[in-house]
């Protein structure tokens, strides 16, 4: 397994946002994760994402006891890469967005560029390369924002209402962006979503949040939309 909750709880004051006994993730699989507002799948994916710590419990990762401690978790955010709903671009251009986490990374500039290409490419904003960030549609913003955290090759990609209030053509070139990656570099997703095909067409499983509890988990067949 890529990850193993072990009785996580996550508390702000005497409320209790999670209270999750056992939660298994295995490496290279796409996952939905489904619940109402405020069921607490925000709260788990910063868990996930290494973004925010427990109030209990444990994490193994990749089969290793994570320490809750700044320095160890900033290691492992650079293989877990988290996309919000409403993602804020840089001021400058597309370009720039990109090149941000490869040049901390320190690639080297011609090897950036490479990646950059290629992965505007794949999210479908070639085109917009040297388009200004600010000026961009939601939509473009979004692919923007799912190429600066493709470019860095994570491991896990945790995605928060990747498609809301989306059009058709963003919706479907962000879905196809996820089925690619996840059969080409094993990329390991999670995703929240209130749209229902999209479990049906991505997910390989499917885990129901509700009150911050599991309440139940679906393996589904994988079927690709043709």
């Amino acid at each position: 397994m890529l990850y193993v909750l072990s009785k996580i709880t996550r508390k702000y004051g005497s409320r209790t946002v999670l209270d999750i006994p056992l939660m298994e993730i295995e490496k290279g699989k796409i996952y939905a994760l489904l619940g109402p507002n405020g069921a607490g799948k925000t709260t788990l994916l910063n868990i996930l994402g290494f973004l925010e710590v427990p109030t209990t419990g444990d994490i193994l990762y990749r089969s290793k006891t994570v320490n809750f401690s700044e320095s160890f978790l900033q290691n492992l955010r650079r293989e877990v890469v988290m996309i919000d709903q409403h993602p804020i671009l840089f001021t400058g251009t597309v370009y720039k967005n990109v090149e941000f986490g490869l040049k901390i990374r320190r690639i080297s500039q011609k090897k950036r560029g490479i990646i950059i290409e290629e992965t505007l490419d794949l999210v479908g904003m070639s085109d917009f390369v040297q388009a200004q960030a600010h000026r961009l549609s939601g939509g473009e913003t979004q692919r923007v924002a799912l190429a600066r955290a493709l470019a860095v090759s994570p491991e896990v990609l945790l995605c928060d209402e990747p498609n809301s209030n989306l059009d058709v053509e963003n919706q479907t070139a962000i879905i196809n962006t996820l089925k690619q990656i996840n059969e080409q570099r094993k990329t390991t997703i999670m995703f929240t979503t209130h749209y229902m095909y999209q479990v049906s067409s991505l997910a390989h499983h499917t885990f129901f949040l509700d009150h911050g509890k599991l309440t139940a988990t679906q393996a589904e067949s994988f079927k690709l939309c043709q």
